[in-house]
């Protein structure tokens, strides 16, 4: 016997009055249609590519094994999106946040080693000699995150050099595995203009992660005039096992102060 709401679905999909037969039932009901009905679906797959795999696997464990905190702060960069536009004309190189941000965190190395340690056990944590920056390069073909090495020794224009072949060689995927290889701190970009807050999780063996997401015009009051600055939320993930909340404060205003900075630095150009 079929039931009446089960036949009237079985005229609604099409399915012939023999499929319910095969079911062996002595009463079709509805739900039994509704399950062939889901057998009947075909499923899509899609096999992810070998770059995500390998995402998911870093995120998967950083999420397991890192108590991470997390710390923002607003930054004004008019002067700086500023120095951005000069330094491209002068260096003949694509130079935006991602380059600056970079010189301005390996300066930061010798200030806070901890910000670029490893944490070996429970009671120590191995210290880097050099700020090793690992920089987020996703062009729609996978994620990937190459190394500026050395960077504190690194000339702006070295670094901008770097970048723009980073990002050419995310389209292929075709990097030497040495650019890949020793990070010890990442800075991560998020280059939508919706985009005002991220939180990057941590890359396993790294101390905290760097998240710069698209400056937005605000509203300001300076001496009763209105005025619009660019500011970014810049976002600070960290590993509470090695930092806690104050240094991770203390990091953010030295990098805003160093950002703020560098309009105004001699040599520039040889960072």
């Amino acid at each position: 016997m079929i039931t009446a709401p089960a036949q009237a679905l079985l005229d609604e999909l099409g399915i012939p009055v023999e499929r319910v037969y095969s079911l062996g039932l002595s009463v079709i009901r509805r739900a039994d249609v509704e399950g062939l009905a889901a057998e009947n679906v075909p499923t899509a797959t899609y096999e992810l590519p070998k770059v995500q795999r390998a995402v998911a696997k870093a995120v998967q464990m950083s999420h397991a094994t890192i108590p991470a905190a997390y710390t923002v702060m607003a930054m004004d960069l008019d002067d700086t999106l500023e120095l951005a536009a000069r330094l491209t004309r002068e260096v003949r190189r694509p130079v935006g946040l991602a380059e600056l941000f970079v010189l301005a965190v390996a300066r930061l190395h010798a200030t806070f080693p901890m910000f670029f340690a490893t944490l070996a056990d429970d009671r120590t944590a191995l210290l880097s000699e050099t700020p090793n920056i690992g920089v987020t390069v996703d062009t729609g073909e996978g994620l990937y995150v190459p190394v500026i090495h050395n960077a504190a020794d690194r000339p702006l224009k070295e670094v901008a050099t770097r970048l723009m072949e980073f990002r050419l060689a995310s389209t292929t995927g075709d990097f030497r595995e040495s650019d890949l290889a020793n990070a010890n701190i990442a800075v991560t970009l998020h280059h939508d203009a919706d985009v005002s807050l991220a939180i990057p999780f941590i890359f396993p063996g790294h101390a905290c992660a760097l998240a710069i997401t698209t400056p937005q015009p605000v509203l300001t009051l300076n001496d009763d005039t209105l005025t619009t600055k660019k500011v970014a939320n810049i976002g600070l993930a960290y590993d509470h096992r090695l930092i806690n909340g104050r240094e991770a404060a203390l990091f953010l205003r030295a990098l805003k102060d160093t950002i703020h900075e560098l309009p105004r630095a001699e040599g520039i150009l040889t960072l």
